[in-house]
């Protein structure tokens, strides 16, 4: 079976598989609806999922069926793992160490369960002023509907410094800690064009979007087209995005 290619990826999963490349045994903690891990699988490690969320586990499933792979996916919380220490050969995490209440415990609790030496990668989001793309339409929603509309994904940008999250893995007890920021940019035409692909795809805006009066969408919209005017180039808007990627031994 092909292994996936950089283009059909997320952001930062390519960063991700390279990062264990080689792993036999992978846990992707806080896997979600499975995209990263379907992707570690196709490359022929044996993957472990573990999600707080059983329906997003389903959807994760059903992916796993249509690219044909074998997935265990556990309905766990990543600071209780339900493993043995020494489980796996290497642990990522994907956009999910962000939302803990104790980062430093966490990563402890993902280290304990890889053997000597294995591998942990986890991917963070940048700030949100780094990332504008998300930043921006949730700062236009603070100002036409009040900050408590804009009140969503309060965990974006936790430990969104290098110097921030390399400190926390070291904390964790983590060698050879080494974090880099990753960029991209997502193009659009307009505003308008914009913000229906972001509340189509992403659910903090879906849930705005479908709330919203016509009058307070027009308003809306023209407050994301003001405040991304910086981000024009010619003809269309190019919005940086910006991960925090971070790799360690146990």
């Amino acid at each position: 079976m092909p292994e996936p290619t950089a283009p059909q990826l997320p952001f930062g999963v390519a960063e991700i598989l390279a990062g264990v490349a080689g792993a036999r045994r992978v846990l992707d903690a806080g896997c979600g609806s499975g995209r990263l891990t379907v992707a570690l699988a196709l490359t022929g490690a044996k993957v472990t999922g573990i999600d707080t969320n059983a329906s997003r586990l389903e959807v994760a499933r059903g992916r796993a069926d249509a690219a044909g792979v074998e997935l265990t996916l556990l309905e766990a919380d990543f600071n209780a793992l339900p493993f043995d220490e020494s489980s796996f050969d290497a642990v990522v995490s994907r956009l999910a160490v962000m939302a803990s209440d104790d980062a430093v415990a966490t990563l402890r609790e993902l280290a304990r369960v890889l053997e000597p030496r294995g591998r942990l990668v986890t991917v963070l989001w940048a700030s949100p002023e780094e990332n504008p793309w998300f930043g921006v339409p949730r700062e236009a929603i603070a100002t036409v509907l009040g900050a408590e509309r804009a009140a969503f994904a309060r965990a974006f940008g936790r430990l969104g410094d290098p110097h921030e999250a390399a400190a926390v893995h070291r904390a964790a007890g983590l060698t050879d800690v080494v974090a880099v920021r990753l960029h991209e940019r997502r193009t659009a035409p307009e505003a308008a064009t914009y913000w229906r692909e972001l509340s189509a795809e992403n659910g903090h805006f879906r849930r705005v979007a479908a709330a919203l009066s016509a009058a307070e969408a027009e308003t809306l919209v023209a407050e994301i087209d003001a405040l991304l005017a910086p981000h024009r180039e010619g003809d269309h808007l190019s919005l940086p995005r910006t991960l925090v990627l971070v790799t360690a031994h146990r």
